[in-house]
């Protein structure tokens, strides 16, 4: 599998998607839009919230970036377009999706404000506490084994530093399983491609 041709044809595929709905649209898409879309933006162009609730309040009023927005529209609108005619094209848009995700593509956070999910695994839950009681049961081991001898400072700076190893080896680990999930439904979506594709001729 050749992630990088994935990523073009993806990639090619959203854009001719995104300017023929412009087109329907009456408005197409204007010069510094198609340059937006050549060059999206790395760094996620949604405000900042207080803590983690949604409905708070941004931290400061972000700037409305009217180009971004829409071209999330048009994503949204176009992906909707093809469902309405073609249920199946759903496929092309999961692959695009996907791929963006696996490449990091910010492609990924269009398509994401777009309204466009990626299921996770009945396990991914089970995953998620078995993480955190492993992070627990590592702190508590940690503060445990500084505390044996004493407190000394050398044994918590040694406590210290394992526990940075320790988050470093979760968040590796937990980027590893979300690579290899994303890989094998991308497996799974090219085999409904493939397959719709050799209906399609028959």
């Amino acid at each position: 599998m050749n992630e990088t041709a994935d990523l073009s044809r993806s990639l090619a595929f959203v854009f001719e998607r995104i300017e023929r709905e412009a087109a329907r649209s009456g408005v197409p898409l204007s010069d510094e839009e198609r340059f937006l879309l050549n060059n999206l933006p790395r760094e996620p162009v949604v405000p900042v919230m207080n803590g983690t609730d949604p409905d708070s309040p941004p931290l400061m009023p972000a700037p409305r970036d009217v180009a971004y927005e829409r071209l999330i529209a048009l994503v949204r609108d176009a992906r909707r377009n093809d469902l309405r005619v073609n249920p199946s094209s759903d496929v092309e848009w999961k692959i695009a999706f996907v791929i963006s995700k696996i490449t990091r593509h910010p492609m990924s956070w269009v398509l994401a404000w777009a309204g466009m999910k990626e299921r996770t695994p009945w396990w991914d839950r089970a995953g998620l506490v078995a993480g955190a009681l492993l992070f627990t049961g590592g702190i508590l081991a940690l503060v445990i084994f500084a505390e044996a001898g004493g407190g000394t400072p050398l044994r918590w700076i040694a406590a210290g530093a394992a526990y940075i190893v320790m988050l470093l080896f979760l968040w590796r680990a937990s980027r590893r399983i979300e690579v290899w999930q994303l890989r094998r439904s991308l497996e799974k979506y090219h085999g409904a491609a493939g397959s719709g594709n050799n209906e399609a001729g028959c």
